[in-house]
C-alpha cells in the first residue's frame, strides 16, 4: 500500500516519537490526526493488513509480537472511529 503524501506525513508524525505506542494524550492526539487525515484521503474503509504492513515498516524500533498487538489495537480503534464517523455523517 502506498499512502498519499498527506496521510504518510500524518503517519510519520504519529510514529515519530519513541512513545507513539503509548496512550498518553500527545501520542493519542497524533494518532487521531492520522485517522482524520486517513479519512480525508481514503474515506471510511481500511485495508487492515496493508495498513498494518505500512505501519510495521515505519516503526523505528524493532517489531515484535507486543508491538504487532499494539498496531492491531490502533488499527481496530481507527476502524471503529471511521465507522462512527460514517454512521453519524461526520
Amino acid at each position: 500500500m502506498q499512502l498519499k503524501p498527506s496521510t504518510e506525513q500524518a503517519l510519520y508524525k504519529w510514529l515519530g516519537p519513541d512513545t507513539w505506542h503509548t496512550s498518553n494524550d500527545f501520542d493519542m492526539n497524533r494518532f487521531y490526526d492520522f485517522v482524520d487525515q486517513y479519512q480525508k484521503d481514503y474515506g471510511f474503509t481500511i485495508d487492515e493488513a496493508a495498513l498494518r504492513e505500512v505501519i510495521e515498516r515505519k516503526v523505528k524500533a524493532g517489531v515484535n509480537e507486543h508491538i504487532r498487538e499494539i498496531i492491531r489495537e490502533h488499527i481496530s480503534l481507527a476502524y471503529r472511529i471511521l465507522d462512527f464517523l460514517k454512521h453519524t455523517g461526520r
